[in-house]
């Protein structure tokens, strides 16, 4: 039985299952860390030698903003401004202000999920309301943030929703937070290799022969998939859950084929699958759930072409490890790509870079969202409306006469209710095209600053382990990839290059007029020349 839901937040659950479904588009997934996290790397970030006052500037102002919107903090963090303000660079672990902070966060970490149950549960929310929205992505994000991995977070939803048992929305975030309060589980993976090194296996701690290997595939794998194998290691990691255990275990095999790489004449060369002990079945050694697509060679026909602009085939190339690399690799990779695409010679800052970019994402995300509804009302509807926008070759053409429908129509249902929180979504951007754009820039370019924060802490500080690197990749990784695509398409098609196209863009937006039932306005032409 799905979890029961007022009407008033009716679909928050539908809303959560896309949002951790491997199967979403780009533009329907996460965009931030939760709230916790945010506040957390104020702390961290904080105390680091040489951290930049302008940095920790933005992030104490990023945590206040945090605060005072979310429903999980009791006060919305009015107990904590005047500390927060203390924060500033030079401050130490041993400060009072650092301490009372670290407090104090810790105390609204432990009641984060609690509070958002009671303020869910209420027939009257306090202070500002509550939109679906806003609690399906900071509470997937908390959970993501705590350790849950989103593929279990996902099937515990799933089995929810098909279990005879009525839940409410309060229960089941109680749930999640007792779960959380519970203490991680150790994991074990065996890791087979393909080529073993020149050392004493059967004297070496955590490693197996061949024949060792095997006899434990047989008891603890019987399921997996067999792999030629001249031996294995295994590892042991803390995790909420399987799949969260599976994506540490392959951050500390990153880890380790650099240096058997690199250590021997002789590299061990790991295999591509490893086997869990506790699921017994098999799982990716390499592989990653970061999504990042550049798919307007295939759409222009261009994937054949053996001659790209030099910006296209640098960026392509820094953006590359995005996808499969670690973490902080990713991560380092991710930021280079952007700030390839958006600083020019004349830019004082490379920071720029993140709202430049973060414009291009927002207005991307608009258009793939009022491109991916008009599609949806034609293959869910009859009408002269539907066969208008069935008769559209491009998909822009069809989003201007859905904008315009849409105008004309307050009341259409799409038939699922993800689509129709969508189109809910979206309607504010047509009423007020600059304020929506705006308002989601903003949010990205704090998203992506935190990006050139975690890269510059790695380069200039060799900060590799860091805990909330796989998320923080793994979230902007589909945005990245969205943003490069837009470069890339417009690249081709007009020849104009990024800067001039971040630069049109945002002169662009103080001109953005609505769309009328007989006008599309010209948003969907922000990025058009």
């Amino acid at each position: 039985m799905p979890i029961s839901e007022p009407p008033r937040y009716a679909n928050f659950t539908a809303r959560m299952m896309e949002i951790t479904s491997t199967q979403a588009p780009w533009h329907r997934r996460l965009w931030r860390s939760g709230t916790m996290q945010i506040a957390r790397e104020l702390l961290e970030e904080s105390v680091r030698p040489g951290a930049p006052e302008a940095a920790i500037t933005d992030q104490r102002s990023y945590v206040q903003h945090c605060l005072r919107t979310d429903h999980g903090i009791a006060d919305h963090g009015k107990c904590v401004e005047g500390t927060i303000k203390a924060i500033k660079p030079g401050i130490t672990e041993s400060s009072h202000a650092w301490i009372n902070l670290r407090e104090h966060f810790d105390r609204m970490n432990d009641s984060y999920l609690v509070n958002w149950a009671d303020s869910l549960d209420s027939p009257a929310a306090n202070g500002k309301p509550i939109d679906v929205e806003g609690a399906a992505r900071r509470i997937t994000a908390h959970l993501l943030d705590a350790g849950m991995h989103k593929s279990s977070l996902y099937a515990w939803l799933r089995a929810i929703r098909d279990n005879s048992t009525a839940t409410t929305i309060g229960d089941f975030l109680r749930e999640a937070d007792s779960r959380l309060k519970q203490p991680e589980r150790t994991y074990t993976f065996c890791v087979p290799v393909e080529k073993m090194g020149r050392f004493d296996v059967a004297s070496a701690s955590g490693w197996m022969t061949a024949q060792e290997t095997a006899q434990w595939k047989r008891l603890h794998a019987k399921k997996a998939q067999g792999l030629l194998q001249r031996g294995s290691f295994l590892l042991e990691v803390q995790g909420r859950d399987v799949n969260a255990a599976a994506d540490k275990a392959r951050s500390r095999i990153s880890n380790l084929a650099a240096k058997f790489h690199l250590g021997s004449r002789t590299p061990i060369v790991i295999c591509p699958s490893m086997w869990s002990k506790e699921k017994g079945s098999e799982f990716p050694t390499h592989a990653t759930n970061r999504v990042i697509n550049v798919r307007s060679f295939e759409l222009l026909g261009r994937v054949q072409d053996l001659e790209m602009q030099d910006y296209i085939t640098n960026t392509l190339a820094l953006v590359q490890p995005l996808s499969t690399a670690a973490p902080h690799i990713a991560v380092i990779s991710g930021w280079s790509a952007i700030e390839s695409l958006m600083v020019g010679s004349s830019d004082a800052q490379d920071a720029v870079a993140a709202r430049r970019f973060s414009l291009i994402v927002a207005a991307s995300m608009v258009r793939a969202e009022l491109s991916w509804l008009s599609r949806t009302y034609v293959q869910t509807h009859d009408g002269t409306a539907a066969e208008e926008m069935a008769g559209c070759e491009q998909n822009i053409d069809r989003a201007r006469l859905f904008q315009m429908h849409a105008c004309a129509n307050p009341q259409i249902d799409l038939q699922k209710p993800i689509d129709n929180l969508a189109l809910e979504r979206i309607r504010p951007a047509l009423i007020d095209p600059r304020g929506e754009v705006e308002k989601i820039s903003g949010i990205l370019t704090r998203e992506f600053t935190r990006l050139y924060r975690k890269r510059n802490m790695i380069v200039h500080g060799g900060h590799t382990q860091e805990s909330n690197l796989h998320s923080i990749s793994e979230t902007l990784a589909p945005l990245i990839g969205a943003g490069i695509d837009r470069v890339v398409h417009v690249g081709l098609t007009f020849d104009v290059r990024p800067i001039e196209l971040s630069a049109v863009a945002e002169s662009r937006v103080h001109y953005l007029v609505p769309a009328t039932s007989t006008s599309s306005g010209n948003l969907l032409d922000l990025l058009e020349f």
